[in-house]
């Protein structure tokens, strides 16, 4: 039997893997002197940590980074020898995130795309998501779920990094199974419908969190509204579990489902319905992508629509996408201002023993106060990086 894992394209490597009657390890690459001792290393100590099965490996080299090659290496001979498990694995030590922390910006990236990841962890995103889902055609699912979790283990991602796995009943359970190891901060459950299918997940995770070693609980959970029955049911789903930190909300598979075209009025009753589970169950929202990369008019236009909703945040499918969404929503110093005006307003009518706060000739209701606080709070959580 023959594996071929990978491609020829740059910063990824074509693997072929047999059966044998020993291991071994075949490379080919441009730059032999520099760099085949190297690939070589990484190849023998994936062979030996799956026990040195026997299978003969050849590694055809197009720059790809040494997690690359160990995830493509691995996955080979995985399929030529199913039953190959790896003898030991490098525990990844990553803290778990502020259920609360700002979520701007969610930055997708196809996980089986060497090119695309490398690097996904430098652009300021905060909330890097790695999908594994929509992106990765049905034969690469296998193949992208160990790269997804050998870029975990390898990468310290400065922010928020999460992973979007399939449905749970279409590879999602092995998708958990594989890439909880790599400790992401959080997992996307895909076109999310109702509450029972969160909590089947929450149960998921639990199981392998104390397999792992993890706090149980410690894996937050991201449900995405993209269908009319999760719509209809999104409080179920943002009240399901208390690992849900953030509902998102996902235009393209709704517009589908229910035969609309994607407009503003088109999208107008989903996205109200699913911010307000939202902030009914105490958790964040998160607005679906948008897919037009040359209008950012566009895009900032509809980031302050979706901000004027009560979205914290949006989806990005390019990098360079996340400038406009971090500044539509992250507070003006105007606003901020305003909101310092107003507590400072109350603080001084309290210590007055007065009922009535005023601001530039306008009464302060408690809602009103609560908000400016929050601002606030927001405004200093951003300026500590979002990890308070």
């Amino acid at each position: 039997m023959e594996a071929r894992v990978g491609s020829d394209a740059k910063a990824d490597c074509l693997v072929v893997a047999r059966q044998a009657e020993r291991a071994s390890v075949a490379v080919a690459t441009k730059n032999r002197n520099l760099l085949e001792n190297g690939i070589r290393a990484v190849a023998e100590g994936v062979l030996a940590a799956l026990g040195r099965p026997g299978v003969a490996v050849e590694v055809q080299d197009q720059g790809a980074l040494d997690y690359v090659l160990a995830a493509r290496i691995e996955t080979a001979v995985r399929t030529v020898l199913p039953e190959a498990k790896l003898t030991r694995s490098e525990r990844v030590e990553r803290a778990a995130s502020d259920p609360d922390r700002p979520r701007r910006s969610r930055l997708y990236a196809p996980g089986n795309n060497p090119r695309l990841l490398v690097g996904i962890d430098i652009h300021g995103a905060d909330c890097v998501l790695l999908d594994l889902e929509d992106s990765v055609p049905p034969g690469d699912k296998a193949a992208a779920r160990t790269l997804v979790r050998r870029l975990l283990a390898a990468v310290p991602f400065p922010d928020e990094v999460w992973v979007r796995i399939n449905p749970l009943d279409a590879g999602g359970r092995e998708d958990v199974a594989e890439v909880l190891e790599g400790r992401p901060h959080g997992v996307c459950l895909p076109k999310a419908e109702s509450g029972e299918g969160v909590r089947e997940l929450s149960k998921e995770l639990g199981k392998i969190e104390r397999r792992l070693g993890f706090d149980v609980g410690s894996t937050h959970i991201m449900p995405i509204i993209e269908t009319a029955r999760g719509v209809l049911r999104c409080e179920d789903v943002a009240e399901a579990d208390e690992r849900v930190v953030v509902v998102a909300f996902g235009a393209e598979d709704y517009t589908r489902d229910v035969g609309a075209r994607r407009t503003n009025e088109a999208l107008l009753f989903a996205r109200s319905r699913v911010v307000a589970a939202a902030k009914a169950a105490g958790v964040q929202a998160s607005d679906t992508v948008y897919a037009d990369l040359a209008n950012d008019a566009g895009l900032a236009e509809e980031c302050a629509r979706a901000r004027d909703l009560g979205f914290d945040g949006k989806g990005a499918i390019n990098p360079r996408q996340i400038p406009i969404l971090h500044h539509a929503f992250s507070p003006t110093e105007e606003e901020l201002a305003k909101a310092r005006a107003i507590v400072e307003a109350a603080r001084e009518a309290e210590s007055r023993g007065l009922g009535a706060v005023a601001v530039d000739g306008r009464m302060v209701d408690q809602p009103v106060l609560e908000r400016a606080r929050r601002l606030i709070k927001y405004a200093e959580k951003l300026a500590k990086g979002g990890a308070a």
